[in-house]
């Protein structure tokens, strides 16, 4: 019913083809360092994982290649899927196309623009687990070439890996308005409502160890600890030509995360037998907002071979957030991956915290191109931040800072095929909030200065088949839990790495997304050199290795079949590297068939993951505790374009 109603406010029957049943994210990579389209990723690197680092944490999201101050989002999911097409991580060669580009590499969302054809898409999911899920969304011209929205709305009965069953509703709205043919101007808004989520069980060992094997896709939380919260991104983005070689793009955006209830699940001094004390942590509720945007103007002048382009750009971004107030109770002795009901205590919860950030930057740049030989680009911003942080009975703290921020790009074209590139840049970046373990937890620390070098050689191996490798550092300060449990900077860190990827189709119907990272991660400072913290952070991966391949000749009429392979090496668990998470291969297998029905574009996908049903321990890069490995679990999909 819902299809029929915006297939007739769309104006009738004559309904046209859409890209939701051809969402397909490796088709679309470019490269293996992390591409996401629709409800799909493929790739080395995520959005909330970059060189061992979290770019979504760190500040670094650009909407339509606009910077956008993003608070807070769920870690495994950035917008409103009917909001956003899609998403791809930009290091190396990749950024280099970038204004102003980011040490922690660049989470860079694409808009689901509408377009001029009347199309109504309907996605419908089984799986993994006891999941279901319908969404629908229309694109519709209302103007001929001049006005055009993407409407859509979705439910969504999760069952997630720690057999948390949360009710998700969303909805989003994007226009494209075209008052002349120089001017765009593309409005946006979405919203999710989570509630009845189970917060994820966290778990701390008593010592350097690993926690007891579990079973898993079992809930051990509270059923009274509920979280509910609702997610809200908006704003407007303009493009407009002035003159034949003078374009200006702007974009003003709100985000807003409402936490109205707040649990954390805590299992810490858990030992070898798997006991352990249960803290239950409840928080008020809790507010992060932020007002943030670009302006920027750029004139191009050709001459010859060469092309010569300048920038100048201003970002700016207000952010207020409160946090604290919580209060945390030991409701008992407990064994992990096992639920015992206890009544709810009395939480004593007290007045919140609040966080008021102000920054403004302003740069300008040159990118230069000589055809056939190589491309420059060099650019400066000057940024002025200011934080101050208000604690009930403490005096206020204002933070401030106001660096230079170069950057440098180079790509050389040693040939048609052969392409050498580097790049240097400094940054001042988000640090994310503190662990939910320390005695500031909630609290989210000043911004700080970060800095990253790179270089590499790219070599098309043939014209749709693509290798980048690279090595790079990064240095940033290293946040962790000091001698007195504060999540505080306790040292600086590098991550020293090499990064390889080959994408792109090898035959026809055969198509891969292959890459390995070689990390390096080392952290240096006092606590160090004294002997309480290892010289290794917590959390980074010294090597992963992704395989990923689809083939369906057309002779096969429509039907695909692809492979996913993910290795992890061993890695450091503990502060003071003694726990290593032992390494793991992880596959995924999984199905397409593409076919119409009645002029309707209609795809059916499978997938089967964590095929071998492999166990282990991870470490929540976040939290800093330790998560099991999900399941073997299946999902079915049904994508239908009207």
């Amino acid at each position: 019913m819902c299809f029929v109603a915006l297939c007739a406010l769309a104006g009738g029957g004559n309904c046209a083809w859409a890209q939701r049943a051809g969402d397909n994210a490796l088709a679309s990579a470019e490269d293996a360092f992390g591409t996401t389209v629709g409800n799909e990723s493929v790739g080395l690197y995520t959005a909330r994982e970059v060189r061992g680092f979290d770019p979504v944490r760190a500040g670094n999201v650009r909407l339509e290649g606009l910077y956008f101050d993003r608070q807070q989002p769920n870690p495994m999911e950035i917008f409103v899927s009917s909001m956003v097409s899609g998403s791809s991580v930009r290091v190396g060669i990749s950024a280099q196309s970038y204004l102003f580009p980011a040490p922690t590499g660049i989470a860079d969302v694409r808009l689901r623009v509408p377009g001029d054809k009347q199309v109504i898409s309907a996605i419908t999911t089984f799986g993994p687990y006891s999941k279901y899920s319908a969404e629908v969304s229309g694109q519709i011209p209302l103007i001929a070439e001049r006005l055009s929205v993407n409407i859509g709305a979705g439910y969504a009965h999760e069952d997630m890996g720690d057999a948390s069953r949360p009710h998700v509703f969303q909805g989003a709205l994007v226009a494209r308005w075209q008052p002349t043919a120089d001017i765009e101007i593309l409005p946006f808004w979405g919203r999710r409502n989570t509630s009845r989520m189970s917060p994820r069980p966290n778990i701390y060992t008593a010592a350097s160890f690993l926690p007891p094997p579990i079973e898993r896709h079992v809930s051990f939380s509270q059923p009274w600890a509920r979280n509910k919260n609702h997610d809200n991104n908006f704003g407007v983005i303009a493009n407009t030509s002035l003159a034949e070689n003078l374009r200006l793009r702007a974009g003003l955006f709100r985000s807003l995360v409402v936490r109205k209830k707040q649990f954390n699940n805590l299992f810490q001094n858990t030992q070898p037998d798997g006991t352990t004390d249960n803290i239950i942590v409840e928080y008020p509720e809790q507010q992060f907002g932020s007002y943030s945007g670009e302006v920027r103007l750029s004139g191009v002048m050709t001459a010859g071979s060469f092309r010569h382009t300048a920038h100048a750009a201003a970002r700016g971004r207000i952010v207020q957030r409160n946090f604290g107030g919580s209060d945390a109770q030991n409701i008992g002795s407990f064994t992990i991956g096992v639920l015992r009901i206890v009544p709810k205590p009395v939480f004593d919860l007290t007045e919140l915290s609040r966080d008021r950030v102000r920054q403004g930057t302003g740069g300008v740049a040159y990118e230069g191109l000589w055809a056939g030989v190589g491309e420059l680009s060099v650019g400066v911003q000057k940024t002025f931040y200011r934080r101050a942080l208000t604690v009930p009975d403490t005096a206020d703290t204002v933070t401030r800072d106001s660096p230079f921020l170069p950057n440098a790009t180079l790509a050389l074209h040693a040939s048609d095929k052969l392409t050498f590139f580097g790049s240097y840049t400094r940054g001042l970046e988000e640090s994310g909030e503190a662990t939910n373990n320390a005695t500031n937890r909630g609290e989210v620390l000043p911004a700080v200065r970060t800095s990253q070098v790179d270089a590499g050689v790219r070599f098309n191996v043939t014209p749709r088949l693509t290798a980048v490798a690279a090595v790079f550092e990064v240095k940033k300060p290293y946040l962790s839990l000091n001698n007195v449990n504060l999540y505080t900077r306790v040292g600086n860190v590098r991550h020293r790495g090499v990064e390889v990827s080959v994408a792109g189709q090898v035959a026809e119907g055969l198509r891969i997304v292959a890459g390995s990272v070689f990390l390096q991660p080392r952290v240096s400072g006092d606590l160090v050199t004294q002997g309480l913290l290892g010289s290794v952070p917590i959390g980074p991966i010294p090597r992963t290795s992704n395989f990923d391949v689809e083939y369906g000749p057309p002779s096969w009429r429509g039907i695909s079949m692809d492979v996913q392979i993910e290795n992890r090496s061993t890695r450091v668990a503990s502060a003071d590297n003694v726990t290593k998470i032992p390494s793991r291969t992880i596959v995924n297998l999984g199905a397409r068939y593409r076919f119409k029905v009645y002029n309707s574009s209609v795809t059916l996908r499978a997938q089967a993951r964590n095929l071998a049903n492999t166990f282990g321990w991870d470490v929540n890069p976040m939290q800093l505790a330790f998560n099991p490995e999900e399941k073997r679990r299946f999902s079915l999909n049904l994508a239908v374009d009207f």
